[in-house]
């Protein structure tokens, strides 16, 4: 009898805690970019992350590298469309929102 007194108090203990994760707000992803060289190769392109609700991030620059600053810096040497990836993550990792926008670097002209 006693067991179920205790499975009892231990529903009641979890559903009034919301459960094994805290309570967060879930993320909302988002960033800019502004480019050196007017975006001709090779280009320095800065990205500010204005993502809410986030605690870690993860950016693919579609050229295979990958960093987890707040707001990186990354150079293209080779022109093309990048699709740059973030992923914003709160802080348990729990949660996490996505964006992808794409990056032109033009060719220097010959």
């Amino acid at each position: 009898m006693n067991s179920g007194k205790y499975s009892l108090i231990f529903l009641l203990l979890l559903l009034v805690s919301g459960g094994c994760y805290k309570n967060e707000p879930v993320p909302i992803a988002d960033f800019s970019y502004s480019g050196s060289n007017q975006f001709f190769v090779p280009c320095v392109v800065q990205f500010s992350n204005s993502s809410v609700n986030s605690f870690s991030w993860e950016w693919r620059f579609g050229d295979d590298s990958v960093s987890y600053a707040k707001e990186p810096m990354h150079t293209y040497r080779k022109p093309g469309k990048y699709e740059v990836y973030l992923r914003a993550y709160t802080e348990s990792t729990k949660e996490w929102a996505s964006l992808i926008r794409v990056v032109t670097i033009k060719d220097t002209v010959h």
